[in-house]
């Protein structure tokens, strides 16, 4: 066999292997490791005896953790990377309910991949009312969403200018996260968040932040969307769906939206062919779990021309998420 053959086979089997460090960070978070080391580092035998565990067992874990830059070791003692940081609880960017969504929920769903795979169907029949009727799944689906979101928000913001953007509609906006990240930047607009009761009742909680200069309305996006708004935001929202009822969401923002109105839909888009991107793997994640998909610029612009828009341009932002600006044709 050749030499480079041997090299194809190893990188593989390197491959195969790749849960096996995501695993250890979900393990990582689990037991808190990122808040129980301080500035002068520890010892996984000072932390085994604090969050009593196996000292050797724990000494491997953060072995490998060092491995991938989450820790750095020296000696015996290990310290928090700033890569790190990101798996302490009070990090502003924090990823630790992501980490338990994608573990706790996503990776026990992708046992099932190879059902949809045969079915084209998602091994879940309808992932929000699964969730609801999960309450403690359904919390762990919205923190992990708003550690995300806090990502995006910031990457959103610097990448666009919202300054011209007046009365913004945040359609499907949850909480209001991301409409109180616009309005703490830009005290020049103005906002509605729109959407189901209960995301409604949460924003007006303040669980997404101060939202100054807004107004609340509780509704279906399946239905109608309010009128009147300058901008229309559908941040995240159309690759829960099928072609046919992202139709019926944008034909309904394009009758609510006046002539001059904009539109901004901000999502993961798929990237080159012979390329791995953020893009593809969430589109293989919606496949499993929502029956929904991740599409194309090319594919979102059909759409938009189809309901009434004229795509104008795509910005790229620091996050997995891209914003495809339109305005009413």
């Amino acid at each position: 066999m050749a030499i480079e053959n041997l090299a194809h086979a190893k990188s593989m089997i390197h491959l195969l292997m790749s849960y096996i460090p995501t695993r250890v960070i979900y393990v990582a978070v689990k037991l808190g490791l990122a808040d129980h080391i301080a500035d002068d580092g520890a010892t996984a035998q000072e932390l085994a005896q604090t969050i009593q565990v196996h000292p050797g067992a724990l000494y491997r874990v953060m072995r490998v953790l060092a491995g991938l830059g989450v820790l750095r070791q020296d000696n015996d003692r290990f310290f928090v990377t700033q890569f790190g940081e990101t798996l302490r609880k009070d990090s502003p960017q924090s990823v630790c309910d992501y980490a338990i969504y994608s573990h706790e929920f996503v990776y026990k769903e992708f046992g099932n991949i190879m059902a949809s795979v045969l079915t084209g169907k998602p091994v879940i029949d309808n992932h929000f009312e699964y969730l609801r009727a999960n309450p403690g799944q359904e919390a762990i689906f919205h923190a992990a969403m708003g550690n995300r979101g806090r990502i995006d928000t910031a990457a959103i913001i610097d990448a666009y200018d919202f300054s011209k953007c007046g009365t913004i509609v945040d359609v499907g906006g949850g909480n209001g996260a991301f409409l109180s990240g616009i309005l703490a930047s830009y005290e020049e607009v103005s906002g509605v968040l729109f959407d189901q009761k209960s995301a409604i009742d949460a924003a007006k909680a303040g669980r997404g932040g101060p939202l100054p200069r807004c107004e609340f309305v509780a509704g279906n996006f399946f239905e109608a969307v309010p009128s009147g708004g300058d901008t229309y935001v559908l941040k995240r929202i159309l690759p829960d769906w099928t072609d046919e009822e992202v139709i019926r969401i944008l034909e309904n923002c394009r009758r609510a939206m006046m002539s001059k109105a904009r539109l901004l839909v901000i999502d993961a888009l798929i990237g080159p062919p012979n390329e791995q991107s953020p893009g593809h793997l969430y589109d293989i994640t919606f496949l499993v779990l929502l029956g929904g998909r991740v599409r194309t610029e090319e594919e979102y612009s059909a759409l938009l021309r189809r309901t009434g828009f004229r795509p104008q341009r795509v910005l790229p932002t620091e996050s997995d998420v891209s914003i495809l600006e339109a305005f009413a044709a």
